[in-house]
């Protein structure tokens, strides 16, 4: 089959055939951070503002003006912190969306690779990886806080915690908590300083998930977002497939780096200002999330992956991830598979823009091969044999936007607030022996009233349109095929939900199609 390719002449379309008439949304270095943020689109079609204020933004300023009495009695029946035990430390790190930071790094130290040879964590738990050697061990990283400026009186600690064994009813064992800034190791049996160093180490993990590593599933996107709608023909399958999936991220990723009220600005005078630090101690965590940490392979440079590698999550969370991604990739592979060929070009010159603007996204050339499929090695997607990378490319897309998202939100607004605070009042342990911890002084009530205040406005679902309902644009005349995929797509997605090998870390009613909170 002779495939055109971008290297004849595209095809000659009036401006008229596009949205907003080829004057569209485009990237740009972020204004926040040109050179560690992942670029941004700074000029938000009016159309998209508008109903993103009449929808998740009214929502927001329903939210300030109601929620306070809530929060305020939350905080006065919860005024302290609250005793976490080793299982419910272990639950959280090990099996809840905070156990995609489990890092399988220490079992690769004998690898020709240095990144892991030379890893500098081998050395910190030598003795453990000594004395069993045969075991297998696992850590999570919270060292993204250590250059993280705190307001006074308000303490951050990084910290790295060694778990062993495999996965036994969805936990690893919590071996060790290693402090780097005075170079303490703790251990279960440490009595008061192992309680207080498990508050540090939830600490670290909530700043991770929420303004380091959850960033990396909005911000890079919003290019593809933008060029999407600027360079893609509105009538195209590839656009119609993408547009529900694009809605209203625009505006929200926006308004979150750029607007004086974004949480991430922390301000003061807004009730949900929750965070230990201000926006400058903040941008490092954003910083260490896209722009990586050099020599430390648990905080990897952002590159785009077509296939989210369940290595990087040896969790039960993984597998409930790539449950739901192997459901989207056969849907979008079989629409693919039905994409006229006259819009292949079309595709190729989107993809080369958004090469320029997402590390690692594919190249044209990986996209169609003589207009045969390419068959991904290494993956183990057992149902399905052949597969278009431009499939598992916008499949990937789709996941992201919807699940991915979604998913990270609604496990970790489950998480009690009073065993991962945000702010911790007194210092980290500097020996083995320290004095009874007293939970109360750990925290006070406007800590609480704040945190309760942010996860109501910022963490918890503000669904607007849903996975489950989705009906795409497939009602050209002879497209009954794509619409049969549709109906397909929608009752695998609850047949996924329904044979979930694992916990169902969310529901399928509460999955947003795309990124719109």
């Amino acid at each position: 089959m002779n495939v055109p390719t971008k290297d004849d002449l595209p095809n000659v379309r009036p401006q008229s055939d596009y949205l907003y008439e080829r004057r569209g949304p485009w990237p740009q270095p972020q204004p926040a951070h040109p050179f560690g943020f992942a670029p941004g689109v700074v000029h938000v079609p009016e159309d998209e503002i508008r109903k993103w204020n009449r929808t998740t933004g009214l929502r927001y300023f329903l939210t300030i003006l109601t929620y306070w009495p809530t929060a305020a009695w939350y905080a006065w029946t919860h005024r302290s912190l609250e005793p976490l035990s080793d299982d419910q430390y272990e639950k959280y790190l090990t099996h809840s969306s905070l156990s995609k930071f489990v890092s399988n790094e220490l079992n690769l130290r004998n690898s020709d690779n240095p990144l892991y040879r030379d890893n500098e964590k081998v050395k910190i738990f030598s003795e453990f990886l000594k004395k069993e050697p045969d075991e297998k061990w696992w850590v999570s990283d919270f060292t993204l806080v250590k250059q993280m400026k705190t307001y006074p009186g308000i303490y951050v600690a990084p910290t790295i915690a060694l778990f062993k064994g495999e996965l036994v009813n969805g936990q690893r064992k919590a071996a060790a908590i290693y402090f780097p800034n005075n170079q303490l190791m703790l251990r279960p049996e440490d009595g008061e300083a192992w309680e207080l160093a498990k508050y540090f180490v939830m600490q670290g993990a909530s700043l991770r998930i929420s303004l380091s590593a959850h960033a990396n599933l909005h911000f890079p996107y919003d290019s593809i977002n933008a060029i999407s709608k600027s360079a893609l023909p509105k009538d195209g399958l590839l656009l119609r497939l993408l547009l529900p999936h694009l809605e209203l991220s625009l505006e929200l990723n926006y308004n979150v780096l750029n607007s004086k009220t974004s949480p991430v600005q922390n301000p003061h005078n807004m009730p949900y200002a929750a965070l230990p630090s201000g926006p400058d101690g903040l941008a490092t965590l954003f910083l260490f999330g896209y722009h990586g940490m050099q020599g430390n392979p648990s905080y990897p440079k952002y590159r785009f992956e077509a296939i989210p590698d369940s290595r990087y999550y040896p969790s039960d969370y993984g597998k409930f991830l790539m449950a739901y991604y192997e459901t989207i990739l056969r849907f979008v592979n079989e629409v693919v598979g039905q994409m006229p060929p006259d819009e292949y070009v079309d595709v190729q010159v989107w993809t080369d823009y958004i090469r320029t603007w997402v590390p690692e996204f594919p190249g044209h050339n990986e996209f169609f091969t003589n207009g045969q499929t390419l068959i991904k090695k290494n993956v183990d997607l057992p149902k399905i044999k052949e597969v278009y990378v431009l499939a598992e490319t916008i499949a990937n897309i789709i996941w992201d936007l919807s699940v991915g998202h979604a998913a990270d939100h609604y496990d970790y607004s489950t998480i009690n607030i009073n065993h991962m605070p945000f702010c911790i009042r007194v210092p980290p342990p500097e020996s083995k022996n320290i004095p009874p911890i007293d939970r109360k002084k750990m925290i006070r009530w406007a800590d609480i009233f704040k945190h309760k205040y942010e996860r109501q406005m910022f963490f918890i679902a503000r669904n607007v349109t849903l996975l489950k309902d989705l009906r795409y644009n497939f009602y050209k005349p002879g497209e009954e095929a794509l619409r049969k995929l549709n109906d397909d797509f929608l009752k695998n997605l609850r047949e996924t939900e329904n044979q979930l090998p694992v916990y169902n870390y969310i529901p399928l009613d509460q999955i947003a199609r795309s990124i719109q909170y």
